[in-house]
């Protein structure tokens, strides 16, 4: 008595498909990961709070609020040209 069924190819051909993209999909997660977040980080906000704070003008910034952003060009957070004024020497007497 043989009780094995055969199983039709459009079965086999859905199991395989399921399967290839399940493992497609780890693999995907695992090289690409997690896309980063969309909120704005803190040094961002802060930024934008200087900026709108002073409009622009690095000569009101305190030292600390200064140095966040040179720090914060330096890291490409921000672009150089958002505050006029700005000496980068002091901070990077290298370049």
């Amino acid at each position: 008595m043989n009780l094995k069924k055969e199983v039709s190819p459009a079965t086999a051909i859905a199991v395989i498909a399921v399967v290839v993209l399940i493992v497609g999909f780890f693999l995907y997660r695992a090289f690409v990961g997690e896309r980063p977040s969309m909120a704005p980080s803190q040094t961002g906000l802060k930024i934008n709070e200087l900026v709108n704070r002073t409009g622009g003008d690095a000569r009101l910034l305190t030292p600390e609020e200064r140095k966040l952003v040179i720090e914060a060009i330096q890291k490409r957070m921000i672009p150089p040209g958002i505050f006029r004024n700005l000496e980068m020497t002091q901070a990077n007497p290298t370049r």
